[in-house]
């Protein structure tokens, strides 16, 4: 049988000992632990780093300057040739999409009522189709939606990464101020209450 006071020294050993292995662990731990989330900050600010240096180099790359866009023309269904310059005091929204992409014709409605909307606010949509004369003009006819469409099957797609399109995907819309500036560019579908701000915030003074 175990004596009472040894009993005692005995459970106050163990607590000494649990104390000091506990002061151990969280003397070797916690430092290596912080160097681990340091070390992880740091790959993700490297990260960072290396992707807005890519956004530069690709923005550098990309020809949006407003005589690039102003001197851009394209064909509309009537066969006449059209220049963007005519709309250089317009907030212009240029949209490229085609027949066979199916999230393109989903938010062309949102366009076509917010042309309708903001017409008389100096806003003018277009839309640029990477697709041929035919098959743009049967869709304005199913779906007219108020704005021009130019149908470019062999071009479109090149304008559009001239303008921020490195990946040549569609839909893409491009918002290009009075006088040329790009405000805004969006690759896929865009949401209409975030598009309206994006108008309200630049409409023509």
């Amino acid at each position: 049988m175990i004596r009472p006071k040894l009993a005692i020294a005995m459970a106050a050993a163990l607590m000494f000992l649990l104390a000091a292995v506990a002061i151990t662990i969280s003397y070797v731990t916690t430092p290596k632990s912080k160097q681990v989330k340091l070390e992880a900050v740091g790959i993700a600010n490297t990260q960072a780093a290396r992707t807005r240096e890519h956004s530069a180099s690709a923005d550098a790359s990309t020809d949006a300057t407003p005589g690039v866009i102003y001197a851009a023309s394209f064909t509309d269904l009537d066969g006449k040739s059209q220049s963007l310059g005519q709309w250089q005091k317009k907030l212009l929204v240029i949209n490229f999409w085609a027949t066979w992409c199916a999230p393109c014709k989903e938010e062309m409605p949102i366009f076509a009522k917010l042309q309708q909307n903001f017409v008389s606010s100096g806003v003018q949509f277009i839309g640029i189709a990477a697709d041929s004369k035919l098959n743009v003009a049967n869709f304005a006819q199913r779906s007219p939606v108020g704005y021009p469409l130019y149908p470019d099957e062999s071009g479109a797609i090149a304008f559009s990464k001239r303008l921020g399109n490195r990946l040549g995907l569609l839909p893409h819309t491009v918002v290009v101020a009075p006088g040329g500036e790009v405000v805004y560019t969006k690759l896929g579908l865009v949401v209409e209450d975030d598009f309206v701000a994006i108008l309200r915030q630049n409409l023509p003074k």
